[in-house]
């Protein structure tokens, strides 16, 4: 409505100060400029409601939360291996004897290994033998070394078969697969001597991962 006014009045001015024929040039000048205006301010309207500004200043940091819920107890997992054998009847003076896999998962864990079965010494005064584990072919060193020493002595002829029981833990050996063996050898000073393991008998070779002791 004010454009219209305000076209009627510059009408009349321009009916008494201009030809005729720049009426029509200053009306079509006055209709282009409106027109251009109202374009600016569609444009300025249209960029205050879309453009994103400035972030704020950070924040002060929040109150300590309250302290959670004591969680229920985590099942209890072992990783393990069972090797047995029957009437194994191994009469090696000095060999392997057994052995069994297992794969250690952690580098920070103690590896427990025990052996039950029949061992023996026989038939000379004075003669020894030693069962001991190895650990892909290194003895333990940390704490010791696991074994088990039998002597018979007193009597010359003798054969006497007895249940026995190796066990212990090793620790500082890193995680990976490792093939736990059984020997039978020589004690220190003494030579090789008639040694028997696994005597009509069942024989256990347990493996078990555990973690460190607080002691």
């Amino acid at each position: 409505m004010l454009f219209i006014l305000f076209t009627i009045v510059l009408f009349k001015m321009a009916d008494r100060t201009l030809p005729k024929v720049n009426i029509f040039i200053v009306l079509s000048l006055i209709s282009v400029a409106v027109c251009e205006v109202v374009e600016v301010y569609k444009r300025e309207v249209y960029l205050d409601e879309c453009a994103a500004g400035a972030d704020g200043p950070k924040g002060s940091k929040g109150p300590r939360g309250n302290k959670g819920d004591t969680g229920s107890p985590e099942t209890v997992s072992t990783n393990w291996n069972h090797c047995t054998w029957y009437h194994k009847n191994d009469g090696s003076d000095n060999a392997q004897v057994a052995s069994c896999s297992f794969t250690k998962q952690y580098s920070d864990t103690s590896l427990y290994v025990s052996l039950s079965g029949n061992l023996r010494v026989a038939y000379t005064n004075g003669a020894c033998g030693r069962w001991y584990f190895t650990f892909n072919g290194n003895e333990c060193s940390n704490p010791n070394r696991i074994e088990a020493v039998v002597y018979g002595g007193g009597l010359s002829s003798y054969n006497l078969h007895r249940p026995k029981v190796v066990f212990g833990h090793c620790n500082g050996l890193s995680s990976g697969s490792y093939t736990v063996g059984f020997h039978v050898g020589n004690c220190a000073g003494y030579g090789y001597y008639d040694t028997y393991t696994g005597w009509n008998s069942a024989m256990h070779l347990m493996i078990e991962e555990r973690t460190p002791s607080p002691y």
